[in-house]
Formats: structure tokens, C-alpha cells, sequence
């Protein structure tokens, strides 16, 4: 529903990111937040198809390899995901990357569930993901896990441009939040 007050909100989060300090050298963007179930996927989904309509080629990635979930947004079925890249399992970026209907976006979900996904994460081959995509594409947007579970968003924030940071509103405590926030600024990563 592109006119609702809903799509509005999402309009609203990528003019605030356009007009931060060095905007535009935010191009990879990850998205995370304290807990599961905070709307992370949510945000990333729909800012990914806001950033995408202004005719920026923009990629989401479901870099969340222990609770995926962009396959189930787009209806995607398709073995072979970011995972199979970083394990050297799959031939190419043209295998990952799935087109939407929507113009400009492309996605690249998960695939397999890894077995050691923080060590996938933190390895040269995402490195090597995140610099041919980011040649590829004006806009990359990382769908990450929570940080208090888990390392990986961390890893993966510490080589985008910066992080999106997500809270529910009435979901934890406040001081739960400052202190995840500490973490990802104690880390040295833009938010």
C-alpha cells in the first residue's frame, strides 16, 4: 500500500538517512536491534523497497543465518544463498540474487542454515561479498540478527557504512536498549 501511513513512515526513516552527516557514504547499511522480534526484517524489507523506488539499484540481503526470513517476504525457494557464497559453494553472484517485482531491488536470502555462521560471517569471503556487491548496486541493505544473541551483527556492522538500529516500542527496557547501543558505539560503528 504505497499511500498509507505506513509506506510514509518507511519514506520517512530514508529521508532521515539521506540527510545524515555523510550520507552518501552510508551504501551499506545493516539492520539490527536488542532482541528478536523487534521488526527487524520489517524495517529492512520495506526501507530496501523505498530506496529502491527513488531509482537507487538497491540489494536486501537476509544476513540473519540462524533465523532467516526474506524467503518467506518473497516467496523465494531457492537452496542457494548467501550462506552457500561464503562456504564457496556457489558459482557466482548471478546464483544468489533474486529479482522482485519491485523495480531496482533485488534480494539475496540466506539459503542453508550454516552450521558456524558467526565464522562465515567474520571471513574474507564476506568481505569479498560485500565488496562486489557494493560495486554493483547504490544501496545495500543487510537484514541482521539481534546483537544480544549473537556476534554476527557486529562483525557485519563493523564492515558496512553503518547500522540502522531497531527498537519496539514498549517491547524491552530502555536500559536493555542503552546498553546494546553502548555495545555497537563501543564496537566503533556508526548507528
Amino acid at each position: 500500500h504505497p499511500q498509507s501511513n505506513g509506506a510514509e513512515s518507511f519514506r520517512t526513516i530514508r529521508a532521515a538517512l539521506s540527510l545524515t552527516h555523510k550520507a552518501d557514504r552510508l551504501r551499506l547499511v545493516t539492520i539490527t536491534s536488542t532482541i528478536p522480534a523487534e521488526g527487524k526484517s520489517l524495517v529492512a524489507t520495506n526501507l530496501a523497497i523505498v530506496m529502491a523506488q527513488t531509482g537507487l539499484r538497491t540489494l536486501l540481503v537476509d544476513a540473519d543465518m540462524r533465523r532467516p526470513s526474506m524467503h518467506k517476504v518473497f516467496q523465494l525457494h531457492s537452496p542457494v544463498g548467501l550462506s552457500a557464497y561464503l562456504m564457496d559453494k556457489a558459482n557466482g553472484l548471478e546464483e544468489l540474487i533474486h529479482t522482485t517485482e519491485v523495480p531496482n531491488l533485488d534480494v539475496v536470502c540466506c539459503g542453508a542454515t550454516p552450521q558456524s555462521p558467526s565464522e562465515l560471517v567474520g571471513s574474507r569471503r564476506m568481505n569479498q561479498f560485500l565488496q562486489e556487491v557494493g560495486k554493483r548496486y547504490d544501496r545495500v541493505v543487510l537484514d541482521c540478527p539481534p546483537v544480544s544473541a549473537v556476534s554476527d551483527p557486529l562483525v557485519m556492522s563493523s564492515m558496512a557504512d553503518g547500522v540502522l538500529f531497531i527498537t519496539k516500542f514498549n517491547k524491552i527496557r530502555r536500559e536493555h536498549a542503552r546498553k546494546t547501543i553502548q555495545r555497537i558505539q563501543d564496537a566503533g560503528i556508526h548507528i
